[in-house]
């Protein structure tokens, strides 16, 4: 639909030219790296004067950012740390929260006060009462008491149609899977099963592969498939939104990729046919994204694991040459 004269914007001769020169930039990047590569350097944006703020880094390895610059207040959501290194999903933070918002230190309240809260709300504890404990810094003798109440608050709210509820559920999976031990990962596969009174939301399936994807890319498995049956959960994920017709849908091609990268992370023996799953697909930017995704974990792993690199090296050139 054309746009109205009220919000139109009318470019000047010298725009038009340099939208052609950047249209015709982007044509040559695309045609040298691929698509993959050339959407992801295309997500650097202009510079801004930054005069102070303050960081936080989230359970699930993010960094949100509240900052003060040259054009006003700034706040930046779910960045990722600079250089190669991945940040450690089960780390041991200190014991108190540190909220986000400067303004707002006067109101901390303590991990314990968070749990206590937490605990005394019982099944409905309020939505924003669950983002804060996702934000707070639980240390480890804390996770026996926080685990079975971000368990039962999924499990009780996961087929809500509230908007925020399901916000707050996200919140809770992304700080249980953070801090909940390695070896008990396979408990994730009740969340994922099929003929369940209805299915997981996709916002909260892409939670799940995701950050079991970033527990095992930065804990590689020392042996291979260790949850098979959370494998083949994702597996499912794959074979229901790979097909073409569904993949290019709202949010299944994120589904796919993390789904599909999960798989392989554990070393499962699923992680060829889901590979090759992402290299046949007739979308050429998404099989990129996912061999570029996989690529970066072989970089990492091979400080980490040189076992576990040299299994996803040789399972890479085996898909790649069969492509």
């Amino acid at each position: 639909m054309p746009q109205s004269g009220a919000t139109r914007t009318q470019l000047t001769p010298e725009e038009m030219l340099s939208q052609a020169a950047f249209e015709a930039a982007l044509a040559e990047e695309v045609e040298q790296q691929g698509v993959g590569k050339t959407v992801r350097s295309l997500k650097k944006g202009r510079c801004f004067d930054v005069y102070g703020g303050v960081a936080e880094e989230l359970p699930n390895g993010l960094i949100a950012l509240a900052v003060q610059t040259n054009e006003g207040p700034l706040s930046v959501q779910n960045a990722r740390r600079s250089g190669p290194g991945s940040t450690d999903p089960q780390s041991v933070p200190s014991r108190r929260s540190q909220p986000l918002d400067a303004t707002t230190d006067s109101d901390g309240l303590t991990t314990d006060e968070l749990l206590r809260q937490l605990t005394a709300a019982g099944a409905n504890p309020p939505c924003s009462l669950l983002c804060r404990v996702e934000l707070a810094r639980f240390h480890p003798s804390q996770r026996p008491v926080l685990l079975p109440l971000l368990w039962k608050y999924v499990v009780d709210h996961r087929d809500s149609n509230n908007r925020d509820e399901l916000v707050a559920v996200g919140a809770a999976v992304r700080k249980y899977i953070a801090i909940m031990p390695m070896d008990r990962m396979g408990e994730l596969t009740a969340l994922l099963e099929t003929g369940h009174r209805s299915p997981l939301p996709i916002e909260l399936e892409i939670e799940v592969a995701k950050m079991v994807y970033r527990n095992f890319e930065t804990h590689p498995p020392d042996v291979a498939d260790p949850q098979p049956e959370l494998a083949r959960r994702f597996w499912e994920m794959v074979q229901a939104y790979i097909n073409p017709r569904i993949l290019l849908r709202d949010k299944h091609s994120a589904a796919t990729s993390l789904a599909i990268e999960a798989i392989v992370s554990m070393r499962s023996p699923l992680a060829r046919q889901a590979w090759q799953a992402a290299v046949a697909c007739p979308y050429r930017w998404f099989a990129e994204l996912v061999s570029d995704d996989l690529e970066e974990l072989q970089e990492r792993w091979s400080g980490k694991n040189s076992e576990a690199a040299a299994w996803l090296r040789e399972l890479r050139n085996s898909v790649l040459a069969h492509a």
